[in-house]
């Protein structure tokens, strides 16, 4: 009978741990040889002239790749631990940072915007005068937000559901996402960089990061620095200029694949925000008729075949772009950085579906099975 009871332990012992291997086995080799193929047909398809790569499962860095160059000229050729400007990607650290900011008491996301904004009224005026005047083409930016309501709130802005009648609809506005910078500035009395660098980039040892391109600490990062490209003609590729060097909410920061994947672990394991704060950020934001928006606090979510799909990407035209994909179920993380706007610009990624990034579908489809 005793012998009886241990060959039982024995048993339901193994069953554990081979349930435990079989959950970790979230992609094979073959799976990561196959995406490997797909990105080199991509690339060439949407002309990527440099591309980086990292997959992670489990927390564990199970891939990473460069492909093309960060310089054509010179030909530096792309690696993991190239810099590259991030784009909006820079929304999912800011989100951190706020709802750090928000755990320790210091900002609360109901308060008004207008009321921790300088000149609030008056800014927004005079920038919506500019578009209207010397930029049209931005005009949307501003011209369906109503600064004289007093229910805008930090939420709100966070959610990208500040427009019109605040909550009732989602539009993803990277304007007015970037004012949450100016907010946290006046709440905590510190530069936004300043919190960057202490909350995320010297906290998680980020070597290949700089909270903006003007900070000067770091100046191998900014000459390793991938350049961006614009695509012309028959293929070919002419420099481009780099987008704004200064840092708000929405963008500016500079990391790699590398780096990114070190913020990931982070998340993942609370070391930045508590597992109630992450999972505030990663639900879904009720609209005011109670409906889902596809975005929460500073990432998109969405399901797909059962599994929760958290991302986001980043874009700044002609210049840089992004795709941030997590597989909540599977532990399971994609990140792609590029010096052009291939990764972003063809797939209209701010409607919330990143099923229409033919990068993301292509890595779904092998990792997730109906």
């Amino acid at each position: 009978m005793k012998n009886l009871k241990t060959i039982l332990l024995i048993l339901l012992i193994s069953l554990i741990y081979s349930c435990n291997v079989k959950n970790k086995e979230t992609i094979s080799e073959r799976q990561l040889n196959e995406y490997e193929k797909q990105i080199s047909i991509l690339r060439e398809k949407y002309s990527i002239p440099g591309l980086s790569i990292g997959i992670s499962s489990n927390d564990s860095l199970i891939y990473s790749k460069g492909f093309g160059f960060s310089d054509i000229e010179k030909k530096i050729k792309v690696t993991p631990k190239t810099p590259f400007r991030i784009a909006s990607i820079t929304k999912t650290i800011t989100g951190t940072v706020l709802m750090k900011l928000v755990e320790d008491g210091d900002i609360n996301l109901n308060w008004k915007v207008k009321d921790y904004y300088p000149d609030y009224l008056g800014s927004c005026e005079r920038i919506l005068g500019y578009f209207n005047t010397d930029m049209p083409e931005y005009s949307f930016l501003l011209n369906e937000y109503q600064p004289n309501r007093d229910d805008i709130t930090l939420k709100h802005h966070l959610s990208h559901t500040a427009e019109k009648i605040p909550g009732n609809n989602y539009k993803y506005n990277g304007f007015l996402f970037g004012m949450l910078s100016d907010v946290i500035e006046t709440a905590t009395q510190s530069k936004f960089d300043t919190l960057v660098d202490k909350m995320i980039i010297k906290k998680l040892n980020l070597k290949n990061s700089l909270s903006s391109q003007l900070d000067t600490s770091k100046p191998n990062i900014i000459k390793s620095l991938a350049k961006p490209y614009i695509i012309k003609s028959h293929g070919t590729f002419e420099l481009g200029k780099y987008p704004d060097p200064q840092l708000n909410a929405g963008a500016g920061i500079i990391s790699s694949v590398t780096d990114l994947m070190l913020f990931d672990n982070a998340i993942n394991q609370n070391l930045l925000v508590k597992e109630n704060t992450k999972k505030e950020q990663f639900r879904p934001f009720i609209l005011n008729n109670g409906n889902l928006s596809p975005y929460g606090l500073g990432w998109f979510t969405q399901k797909y075949k059962g599994y929760t799909l958290v991302w986001h990407n980043g874009w700044q035209p002609d210049a840089y772009s992004g795709l941030y994909l997590k597989v909540l179920e599977k532990n399971l993380t994609l990140i792609l950085l590029a010096n052009s706007e291939g990764l972003s610009e063809p797939f209209e990624l701010g409607e919330g579906d990143v099923l229409s990034s033919e990068f993301a579908r292509s890595f779904l489809d092998l990792v997730i099975n109906e």
